[in-house]
């Protein structure tokens, strides 16, 4: 067996062991939400919420004139598929996701670079600039910026340059929220990192890149 194999097959037997509780966690606190939508207690709401996706809860649509039929949606859901990550590393994760045949990995956490989601983008930008793969940066780089930008350049900026320490820094700080969701929509993506520290992103044709952090 491959080593690789091994490590999938372990993995999948660990989800597996908790798939019922996850499942009925996610159960409690949809009913959980549902009631505090039904109330209208916004503050409640929120409370359900992760903090970076807090400021785009749509309390108007949620807990306007259809509150109540939103909570009928999430006290009675037509399926509950819960989510998972598996963190290989301090900086990389095996996403999986519940199906009717069980857990099932989303993508092979191998590809340390992927760019195809704002959250994948952001973990490559941080392993990329601490492994050295500056090919690989200005990939993450949006279109726009890379005009006249080499690898070179990019090296020379982290290692040598005025701005090397904060560019050090400020990876740091992403670091931090490797796995976090980030709001997005078809094009756009932005995380507040908080302390007035905010990450955005935009989608091209090759996925999504890193506008500023």
């Amino acid at each position: 067996m491959s080593q690789s194999r091994g490590l999938w097959l372990v993995l999948a037997a660990l989800l597996s062991a908790c798939a019922g509780a996850a499942r009925r966690e996610v159960a409690a606190q949809s009913r959980s939400l549902s009631r505090a939508v039904h109330r209208g207690d916004a503050r409640a709401t929120h409370a359900h919420v992760l903090p970076a996706a807090q400021p785009w809860v749509d309390d108007a649509t949620l807990l306007g004139a259809q509150r109540r039929a939103w909570a009928k949606r999430l006290r009675r859901p037509v399926e509950i598929t819960p989510r998972a990550g598996v963190l290989l590393t301090p900086e990389l994760a095996a996403e999986a996701s519940w199906t009717k045949d069980g857990w099932r990995f989303d993508a092979d956490p191998s590809a340390a670079y992927a760019q195809d989601t704002p959250e994948h983008a952001i973990a490559a930008l941080v392993r990329a600039s601490r492994a050295g793969r500056w090919d690989v940066l200005l990939r993450l780089a949006p279109r726009r910026y890379r005009v006249g930008l080499s690898a070179e350049d990019l090296a020379a900026a982290w290692t040598e340059g005025e701005q090397a320490a904060a560019l050090r820094e400020a990876r740091d700080r992403l670091a931090r929220v490797i796995g976090d969701p980030v709001p997005h929509d078809d094009h756009d993506a932005r995380l507040d990192l908080g302390d007035g520290h905010i990450v955005r992103l935009e989608r091209e044709d090759g996925g999504w890149v890193v506008v500023d952090f």
